[in-house]
């Protein structure tokens, strides 16, 4: 039996599963939803008439401040928060505190207005001097998490420039199309924040920012509260709830219940067959593609037994991912993936052929690397409703050609304990001669990557050599150079052609598996609307009701 038989039983025998909460996603636009409406029963009643939206998210590992978070505290600094500009639920950019922004020099410059009458959530003006202030902690902070954003992009503090009471530029060591994308809400950290504000632990006290809500009350790994922002300067914002609430849980068996008896409006993010196990004529079911988001499965390109590209190419077609999107993910839970970050979006390389499972030629390659019978391995990540069953597929249809992985899933909230415990950085030339079942040093990993509008973070810090997520320690000169092409592409030509390569490259290589790129799958009771978020998990309540 496949494990795609295998989900599919349990799912039907166990009904609601016990695994944990999906994270890497919230809840879709309403307009996306699927048409699995009706009408709310008596137990979501009060919710209904209830001034407090609740919305189920998933657990937070680290701290809810802007230079410490890469988890799921993204959720909560989404909705205090405030960027230059916001990555909507279709990809495109909505002008925030930039109102708006232009480049200069053939796409090495950028500057953006900063929009007049902006203030913090304790009623201080916003200024051009904060914005200036909280990018250039990506060089002044300790550790901020969000540097690796930049890299390649920014060198130094000098390149983000105060030009008058109204205008920030940034000065770039390269050309960048994409750029506008990397100072939104894409770059979860990078909300703008006060001048000489500590944005580690001490601001998660009061969570001063510009967004929509104010914090009253944060119990860190449990829920956090707010009410409305009354300084906030979009005056569409006109919410029919006074107060929001974000429930944190680790499995969606203990939040469904929750929303089947109106303790919750909202769970942001589950596993496809729950969802769809849902009454019909009491919720709707949501479904958003977040380009190449969630699980990407590392092979170590450095060290260890998939150190030869072929045992790579040969693992990756040992797969069927058209029968996993269909049987596990029940097709709304994602897409067809290949392998590469570019083939999700727009101007990514759809020309490039479809990796299909062909055990046949796979077995070839393993011969041809000297490896006829295959080898032992683990295969390490943390426990979590998709990536419980990834791991399972990928450990079934590797043992086709002799590749007998051992699953070593850290069990803690978030994977805390093992998993991303350390070390935490890829350096280029710098080997990791061992297998301590962490994410940087393992010879198989899974990790989870929330949904960005465009491939580049991707790009620059997992798949090129200077990137400090790159978990398959691929350090490859022309894939390099063909992601810089990428990023410097102005034109939709250019970027197309250039996407292309990118992809190509990364089929070659194999680094990485994408059998699947995912969608946020979430659920609203009936009567619920305006409940809008991104691919990264980020609310817009401004028109939300019910």
């Amino acid at each position: 039996m496949t494990i795609i038989d295998e989900s599919t039983n349990d799912i039907a025998k166990t009904g609601v599963s016990r695994r944990h909460f999906i994270q890497g996603a919230a809840a879709a636009a309403a307009g996306t939803a699927l048409p699995v409406a009706g009408i709310v029963g008596a137990g979501a009643a009060s919710a209904a008439t209830s001034k407090t939206l609740r919305i189920a998210t998933g657990k937070q590992v680290y701290a809810a401040a802007p230079w410490r978070t890469m988890d799921g505290s993204l959720f909560i600094i989404g909705v205090v928060g405030e960027w230059l500009c916001w990555q909507t639920p279709d990809f495109k950019l909505e002008p925030r505190i930039a109102e708006s922004w232009k480049q200069t020099n053939g796409g090495r410059s950028w500057s953006f207005k900063i929009r007049k009458g902006v203030k913090f959530n304790d009623g201080t003006p916003l200024t051009v001097d904060d914005v200036v202030y909280t990018f250039q902690s990506i060089f002044t902070a300790p550790q901020h998490k969000s540097k690796g954003n930049f890299a390649g992009i920014l060198s130094n503090k000098e390149q983000i420039v105060k030009v008058d009471e109204n205008t920030i530029r940034f000065d770039l060591d390269i050309a960048k199309g994409n750029f506008p994308y990397d100072v939104s809400s894409m770059s979860y950290g990078m909300c703008i924040i006060k001048k000489g504000a500590d944005g580690w632990i001490p601001w998660t006290k009061d969570m001063i920012a510009a967004g929509p809500w104010k914090m009253t009350s944060y119990v860190e790994f449990e829920k956090t509260t707010f009410e409305k922002n009354p300084y906030y300067w979009d005056k569409s914002f006109k919410p029919g709830f006074d107060k929001l609430e974000l429930i944190q849980f680790v499995s969606a068996a203990t939040a469904i219940p929750q929303l089947r008896t109106g303790k919750l409006d909202a769970i942001g993010a589950m596993d496809p067959a729950d969802a769809l196990k849902l009454d019909k004529s009491k919720f709707n079911i949501t479904s958003l593609p977040v380009g190449a988001g969630l699980a990407h499965v590392h092979l170590r390109a450095d060290f260890g037994p998939f150190k030869d590209k072929r045992v790579r190419q040969a693992a990756a077609l040992t797969i069927d991912r058209e029968g996993y999107v269909k049987g596990v993910l029940k097709t709304i839970g994602g897409l067809v993936g290949n392998d590469n970050v570019m083939s999700p979006y727009a101007d990514g390389a759809k020309s490039v052929a479809q990796r299909k499972m062909d055990i046949a030629k796979a077995k070839q390659l393993m011969k041809e690397a000297g490896v006829p019978k295959g080898f032992s391995c683990d295969l390490s990540s943390w426990k979590r409703d998709d990536i419980d069953k990834y791991a399972q597929l990928i450990k079934t249809s590797f043992k086709k050609i002799g590749i007998n992985v051992t699953l070593k899933i850290d069990g803690s909230d978030g994977g805390g304990s093992v998993y991303y415990a350390g070390p935490y950085d890829s350096v280029k030339g710098k080997i990791l001669a061992y297998d301590n079942n962490s994410w940087m040093a393992s010879t198989i990993g899974i990790t989870d990557w929330a949904g960005r509008a465009v491939p580049d973070q991707y790009l620059m810090r997992e798949w090129h050599s200077s990137g400090d997520w790159n978990d398959a320690h691929i350090w490859n000169d022309q894939l390099d150079a063909a992601i810089m092409a990428y990023l410097g592409a102005l034109s939709p030509a250019k970027k197309k052609e250039t996407a292309k390569k990118v992809a190509e490259i990364s089929l070659d290589l194999t680094p990485y598996i994408l059998a699947y790129t995912a969608n946020a799958v979430g659920a609203q009771r009936k009567g619920l609307s305006g409940v809008i978020a991104n691919g990264m998990g980020q609310f817009k309540l401004n028109n939300a009701k019910g």
